[in-house]
């Protein structure tokens, strides 16, 4: 019997059902989705450390699963509100509470069921889809990935667990209420709100503590990208910022209606002042839960702009920082004698062949007289000043388009640390093998071709009487695209591994290689960018549903009290045109007003992930920034517009009286 009642009032309510259905078929889709990756046999191979991105992942799923499962448990308490009288009405006549939690339980099991079965088969596309964006992103040709049972059982188990967490706290409410509540619930008079002045005073203070902490954060990221600062200062001023978010749209919620009712032009204007008093009540009681909407949207934004934006510089990262195709430090210090070069050169022609070699040198005269004019000499062990030939210099950056150098009687320094543009070497003269040097420049944009902070660019008879410490090559291969993952481990067996076959030392050969090979950069930067991104779209996808699923359904919860208003205002002469603006303004009202600042927040974001990727003389994909930042909030946009279109439709449908 109560399963035939359950499926009657299950079909009777669908249309208040929908946001809920939709929302769980959609959040089953992406936990089914993501489980296949991180079960897929193909995680751990491509990508590298697969265990390292598997763990990473299913943290992830479980931190989302329980936030999941708390939402969906307080949709859950809307879904009873809504029917309060129904359930009152059982009771009066001789339902036990029990029976009345076996009758819900039972409608949740159906919807939930229905809601599984469509998010499984929505998330078997969308596993393709995701699988497809980790290939472009890994730089491999897309193939039909194959599905996994481990990642379906997950899936089944997680969507149970969620829905028993919702039916806990939906056994805790109807065990609680009364029967009183349930009946004449509706008829309960909603308190105004007090002291609007003094929210509105919250609401403008919150604002300009947002504004504040929020371009502080920004110049103090600045400064932690230019090594400047630390990052507690910027922690400090998120949270600051975060607060600000919280007080600002409480106070708004709080003093908005009532500010707007003192306006007599506006609020005499059609159906205003109900618009206004309906949405009295609705955004006093929801206040809090717009900041908490706004900053979980907000996260969901920025996350996967800034997950985006690195994809886009990790390439013009990857020519800055490793300039050529591989590139060989001596490190002589390190190992204490060197190895045959010639037995390395032989695995990379295997591997990827030698177009070019150029070679060059690297002196110190064990002094310190640059390192002595640097703001950190005192804080840190400054090494030696190193120096380089002008012509070693010019040689190895002829390849790269970098215009030669000439110094008569002069230095140049050459940086790889911004830090090093701080110190002031102009008034400098330096002195060695009985000639004197004065200052050229000093450069912080050439490729880097060295690990050390800065070196002296110098004439090439200055270099003599110096010592030679490194002996470096930088290499040209064949091949663009290559294995740099198997490249780099038959380096370490050339480099680390006796003639006898012995290892030189296990702790060495997990140690650092003095090759530099981009392709197994990239490769591994590929692995990074991969996952990041991945896991910030399943993260936004959920936190946005989430908060989208909340506003609806917080607004379908009060369609009970809304009936009754727009049936004296139609009984008092509003026709359902008038009926319908009314309604819109105070459905739209209501959903915009956590959705702002999110929406706002990608104009910051692009500026300054546009400013970062500059400072980091990224010009093209600095470029793309806004382009990025305008599709996310595009997506945003959508899915806010179809959850309100849902929304207000239903509400529609039930308030609203025709003639």
């Amino acid at each position: 019997m109560y399963f035939k009642l359950a499926f009657r009032n299950v079909k009777r309510q669908l249309g208040n059902y929908m946001i809920y259905f939709i929302t769980v078929a959609l959040t089953v889709a992406l936990l089914f989705a993501v489980n296949n990756i991180i079960y897929s046999r193909n995680l751990a191979v491509f990508v590298d450390r697969g265990e390292s991105a598997k763990t990473t992942l299913q943290i992830i799923v479980v931190m989302i699963s329980m936030v999941v499962a708390f939402v969906l448990s307080y949709a859950t308490s809307f879904l009873l509100k809504r029917r309060k009288r129904e359930f009152g009405t059982y009771l009066t006549l001789g339902m036990t509470r029990r029976d009345l939690l076996t009758i819900f339980l039972v409608e949740t099991l159906l919807i939930c069921l229905i809601a599984l079965g469509a998010g499984l088969a929505a998330g078997s596309f969308l596993f393709q889809g995701l699988m497809a964006v980790m290939m472009k992103l890994l730089e491999m040709r897309f193939a039909i990935a194959a599905y996994s049972a481990e990642g379906f059982s997950r899936t089944i188990l997680l969507t149970v667990g969620i829905f028993l967490t919702a039916s806990i706290a939906s056994a805790v409410y109807l065990k609680s209420v009364s029967i009183y509540d349930l009946i004449h619930g509706e008829k309960k008079v909603e308190k105004g709100v007090r002291h609007p002045v003094c929210w509105f005073s919250l609401t403008f203070v919150s604002l300009a503590g947002m504004l504040a902490c929020g371009g502080l954060f920004f110049r103090e990221m600045d400064k932690v990208l230019s090594g400047g600062a630390k990052l507690e200062d910027a922690g400090i001023l998120l949270s600051g910022f975060i607060l600000s978010v919280v007080g600002f749209h409480a106070g708004l919620a709080k003093s908005m209606v009532a500010l707007f009712l003192r306006l007599p032009g506006f609020r005499s204007r059609g159906s205003n002042t109900f618009v206004l008093r309906q949405l009295s009540g609705s955004l006093s009681a929801n206040a809090l839960m717009f900041g908490a909407l706004a900053l979980l949207m907000t996260f969901a934004v920025v996350g996967t702009n800034f997950s985006f934006i690195q994809k886009a510089g990790q390439e013009e990262a990857l020519l800055s920082e490793y300039p050529y195709d591989i590139m060989y430090y001596s490190n002589k210090y390190e190992r204490g004698e060197e190895f045959p070069l010639e037995a390395a050169e032989a695995v990379i022609e295997k591997y990827a062949g030698i177009k070019k070699r150029i070679p060059y040198r690297i002196f110190e005269t064990g002094r310190q007289d640059f390192y002595s004019r640097t703001k950190w000499y005192e804080e840190w062990m400054a090494p030696g000043d190193s120096f380089m030939p002008v012509s070693d210099f010019n040689a190895v950056m002829a390849p790269l388009g970098v215009e030669p150098v000439s110094l008569e009687g002069q230095y140049m320094i050459v940086g790889n640390n911004p830090i090093v543009g701080e110190s002031d070497w102009s008034d400098m003269v330096y002195e060695w093998g009985g000639k004197s040097y004065t200052y050229h420049s000093c450069r912080l944009d050439y490729p880097k071709i060295s690990y050390l902070y800065f070196y002296v660019v110098v004439p090439d008879e200055a270099v003599q009487g110096m010592e030679c410490v490194e002996q470096s090559v930088a290499y040209l291969t064949e091949q663009n695209r290559f294995d740099g993952m198997a490249l780099e481990q038959a380096l370490r067996q050339v480099i680390y591994v006796f003639p006898d076959g012995g290892l030189e030392g296990m702790e060495e050969a997990d140690g650092r290689l003095e090759f530099e090979i981009r392709e197994y950069h990239r490769q591994e930067e590929n692995n990074v960018s991969a996952i990041l991104v991945v896991g910030a779209l399943f993260v936004s996808a959920v936190f946005l549903l989430l908060a989208m699923a909340i506003l609806a359904l917080k607004t379908l919860s009060t369609l009970g009290e809304d009936r009754q208003r727009y049936e004296i205002c139609f009984r008092l002469g509003m026709g359902e045109r008038e009926q319908c603006r009314a309604l819109f303004r105070q459905t739209f009202s209501f959903f915009l007003l956590p959705f702002v600042l999110p929406c706002v927040m990608s104009i910051p974001v692009a500026w300054f992930g546009r400013h970062v990727l500059r400072i980091a003389r990224m010009e093209a994909a600095a470029d793309t920034v806004p382009l990025i930042t305008g599709i996310v909030a595009a997506g945003m946009a959508v899915l806010y517009l179809l959850y309100y279109t849902a929304a207000y439709l239903i509400a529609k449908r039930t308030v609203v009286r025709g003639g």
